[in-house]
C-alpha cells in the first residue's frame, strides 16, 4: 500500500505498531491514517479510538481481514471515513483514498465556514448586547436625573456592590454580573408614577405597594433581553430581607440570589448616605450603624461586615494621604 501510494505521488510514513503511529501523528499532521485493527500489543481499536479523539482533522480509515458488516458500520458511525477488508485491490484502494481525501476537504471547509459563521454571530450578539445595555443604562440615568436626590444612585450602588463582592472573594464573572445588576436594579421604577417617586413626604400604604412593584417591572423589562437570567434574578430580588418578609417574593437566606443580597446592602448604604426630601444624609459610620442594627434581619451580616471593612480601609488610605 505504501509503495502504491508513493508511486501515486503521496507522502507516506509507515508505523509498525500503535505507539510508533501516535509518535508520528504527534510530530506532524497527516491527512489520512490507515489503521490495521489486527495489531499486536496496543490494539488497532485502541489506536483508532485515540486518533479519533486527538486528531479529528485526520481522516481515519480502518482495515481488517474480517469482513464484518456490523464492525464496519460501527466504525463509520464512530467517525471513520472508510473500512477496508483485506486483501484489497490496490487500484480500488487508491480510488477510495482519493474519495476520503475529497470528503475530508469538504468536511474541513464546512467546519471552517461554521466557525466563521459562529464568530460572526457571536460578534453581532456582542454588538447588539452592548447597544442594548447602553440604551438601558441611558434610560436608567435619565430616570434618576429627574430627581436630584437619586441622581447617580445606581452607579454608586453598582460600584459599592462590586467592592463588597470582591471583599468576600467572589470571582470576576460574578462581580461583573453584580455590577451590571446594580446599574440596572431600579430600571423598573420607570413603571412607578412620577408623583410617587418624587413625593417629599412619607408614602401612603397604597403608594408604598405601588413602589414595591418596581423589581417585578424591572424583571419584565430585562428578561426578554440578552442579559443572563442570574443577573435578572438579582434585579427582581434586591429588596428581599435576609430573614424573610421583603418583597416581591418574601425569600429568605440562601433562597435569595447571592448577588441580590449584596445589592440589598449596597442599595441601603447609598440610600442612607444620600440626602432625601424627608431627611439629611447620614455619614458612613452612622449609615453602617443602621445596617448593623438590621444584620440578620434585613441584611446578611457577613456582607455588612465586608462593607464596614472596605470603608475602614478607605479611611486608612485617606489618613495616609494626609
Amino acid at each position: 500500500m505504501a509503495r502504491a501510494l508513493g508511486d501515486n505521488g503521496r507522502v507516506v510514513e509507515v508505523a509498525g505498531d500503535g505507539p510508533s503511529a501516535l509518535a508520528a501523528l504527534a510530530r506532524r499532521p497527516f491527512a489520512i491514517a490507515v489503521i490495521d485493527l489486527d495489531l499486536a500489543g496496543m490494539s488497532g481499536k485502541e489506536l483508532a479510538t485515540v486518533i479519533l479523539e486527538r486528531w479529528p482533522e485526520t481522516a481515519l480509515i480502518v482495515s481488517s481481514a474480517t469482513a464484518d458488516t456490523a464492525s464496519a458500520v460501527s466504525w463509520m458511525q464512530a467517525g471513520a471515513y472508510d473500512y477496508f477488508t483485506k486483501p484489497f485491490d490496490l487500484s480500488q484502494m487508491l480510488a477510495r483514498l482519493d474519495a476520503a481525501l475529497g470528503r475530508r476537504r469538504s468536511t474541513l471547509e464546512a467546519r471552517q465556514q461554521r466557525r466563521q459563521l459562529e464568530v460572526g454571530v457571536l460578534n453581532q450578539t456582542r454588538v447588539t448586547r452592548r447597544l442594548f445595555l447602553g440604551a438601558i443604562k441611558s434610560l436608567s440615568s435619565a430616570l434618576e436625573a429627574k430627581d436630584q436626590y437619586t441622581k447617580g444612585h445606581s452607579e454608586r450602588v453598582s460600584r459599592v456592590a462590586a467592592e463588597i463582592a470582591r471583599a468576600v472573594g467572589v470571582g470576576r464573572d460574578e462581580v461583573r454580573r453584580i455590577r451590571l445588576a446594580g446599574r440596572l436594579h431600579d430600571i423598573g421604577k420607570i413603571g412607578v408614577r412620577e408623583d410617587v417617586l418624587s413625593k417629599p413626604s412619607a408614602l401612603s400604604d397604597a403608594e408604598y405597594k405601588h413602589v414595591q412593584t418596581h423589581p417585578i417591572v424591572g424583571e419584565r423589562i430585562l428578561a426578554p433581553t440578552l442579559i443572563d437570567a442570574e443577573t435578572v434574578r438579582m434585579v427582581r430580588h434586591h429588596h428581599e430581607h435576609y430573614s424573610g418578609g421583603g418583597y416581591p417574593d418574601g425569600l429568605a437566606g440562601s433562597a435569595i440570589p447571592f448577588g441580590a443580597r449584596v445589592l440589598a446592602v449596597a442599595d441601603a448604604f447609598d440610600a442612607l448616605s444620600s440626602d432625601r426630601p424627608y431627611r439629611a444624609r447620614l455619614g458612613p459610620d452612622d449609615a453602617l450603624k443602621v445596617l448593623r442594627e438590621g444584620e440578620g434581619e434585613q441584611w446578611q451580616p457577613t456582607l455588612v461586615e465586608a462593607l464596614a471593612q472596605r470603608i475602614e480601609s478607605e479611611k486608612a488610605i485617606i489618613a495616609l494621604d494626609r
